[in-house]
């Protein structure tokens, strides 16, 4: 837009945003409200720094945005657990499990944890209209929200985050691979500035807590996480993540901070909710023991055996095993424990595994196979090789495996002849 285009709209009292809206007249608005609702004076606009004790306006890169600071102490209790348990736990014991070197020997000291609330969930013109940070302090977890009053103020929050992170080791989100990170780091580029977002080593919560945990809770969004492990119930405060780019743009086009006020506090929440939601997963990769949720053992064993971690995983299978599963996940363990011994040459071991399966299945086939190929080829127990693939056949409904318990029973009793 051509400078005397800007200048005719400012002189029409034309503005972007809300940085430089005005209130209506006293009277005005009260006589508009008044034939409504005798509480008229309520649905008057408010600003978020009155709304917000604390609220500063600082200026970078040429512009300016809002920043809201809290400070909680590390006695803090949020649900469950405490803000200092994460302390407890080192960064690099999560590094073979995200595959990430880089995160040996780092502190959770250093690193920040980041969340966007924004304009839209995908497109090119998806804007982060709120950048929550929280970090250690001292003694203290400090949560700091950049805001933009309108979208001038972008370059100034981006730059403001960029210094943040320059003397910081690391990032936690929850989702942030797919979404946050890639939306700040396109931001960055469209303001033809270099940001810090992607250098740095990342742990992206959402992925372990599926690991973990969707076995037994099915959903891992963050709420059902808050709700059904960390022991949080989030207050009338809150407000559904769906309604929040509706209600920025509401703000944007009226300067009304009460909704926004709502927006703050659901970020701050999803802020202090990744930090207890990375010491449970820390303690778990860390330290798991016999007081877990067997079938938080079962996945931690599971993934662990995916990795190679074999006796780490043969230990929480067993735990697993031992605890108060559902029919089906024990059956599960006692496969994933089986699947372990074999591939470590262990095959005698596994055998008492195979038999318990074989006793509480009555449709699956694979322990009885796996017992016959035993007693065949590493017992040469020919009979009882026989009586294993007998039984098989009895349970076998699928035409291929029937077929191939066929030819091996037939080659069993050629072998015992000869």
């Amino acid at each position: 837009m051509d400078e005397n285009w800007q200048a005719k709209l400012r002189r029409l009292g034309v503005a972007k945003g809300t940085r430089h809206l005005k209130p209506a007249a006293q009277g005005a608005v009260s006589h508009q409200l008044s034939a409504v609702s005798p509480q008229s004076s309520s649905l008057e606009p408010q600003s978020l720094e009155k709304l917000l004790p604390g609220m500063a306006l600082v200026e970078a890169n040429d512009a300016a945005c809002y920043v809201l600071d809290k400070v909680y102490p590390l006695s803090y209790r949020h649900g469950g657990d405490g803000l200092a348990d994460l302390l407890a736990w080192t960064v690099g014991a999560t590094a073979v499990y995200l595959q990430d070197p880089r995160l040996n020997h780092l502190n959770f000291r250093d690193f920040v944890f980041l969340d966007t609330e924004t304009t839209g969930l995908a497109g090119a013109g998806t804007l982060a209209f709120m950048v929550g940070a929280a970090f250690f302090d001292g003694e203290a977890l400090v949560t700091r929200q950049y805001f933009l009053r309108d979208h001038g103020d972008e370059a100034a929050m981006l730059a403001l985050l960029d210094d943040l992170l320059a003397d910081k080791a690391g990032l936690v989100t929850f989702n942030g691979r797919s979404f946050d990170l890639p939306l700040l780091d396109a931001r960055y580029l469209m303001n033809r500035m270099h940001g810090r977002v992607l250098g740095l080593p990342h742990i992206d919560l959402l992925h372990p807590a599926r690991r973990l945990w969707r076995a037994r809770l099915g959903s891992c969004k963050l709420g059902s996480l808050e709700q059904n492990l960390l022991g949080l119930q989030r207050s009338h405060e809150d407000v559904p993540g769906y309604l929040i780019p509706g209600l920025y743009h509401d703000y944007v086009r009226s300067g009304d901070g009460r909704e926004m006020a709502r927006v703050f506090y659901h970020n701050e929440i999803d802020l202090v909710s990744m930090v207890t939601l990375a010491a449970r997963v820390a303690r778990l990769l860390a330290r798991s023991d016999s007081d877990d949720h067997p079938v938080d053992l079962y996945s931690l064993g599971k993934w662990q055996a995916a990795l190679g971690l074999t006796a780490q995983s043969e230990q929480n299978l067993r735990l697993a095993a031992a605890g108060e599963l559902p029919l089906e996940l024990y059956r599960k363990a006692l496969y994933e424990l089986g699947w372990l011994l074999k591939r470590n040459g262990r095959r005698p071991e596994a055998v008492p595994l195979w038999q318990q399966i074989a006793a509480t299945t009555f449709e699956d086939v694979t322990a009885h196979i796996e017992l016959a190929k035993f007693y065949e080829w590493q017992k040469k127990e020919l009979e009882t090789a026989v009586r294993w693939t007998e039984q098989a056949l009895k349970l076998a409904g699928n035409t291929l495996v029937r077929d191939e318990l066929n030819h091996r029973l037939a080659r069993l009793r050629r072998k015992i002849k000869d």
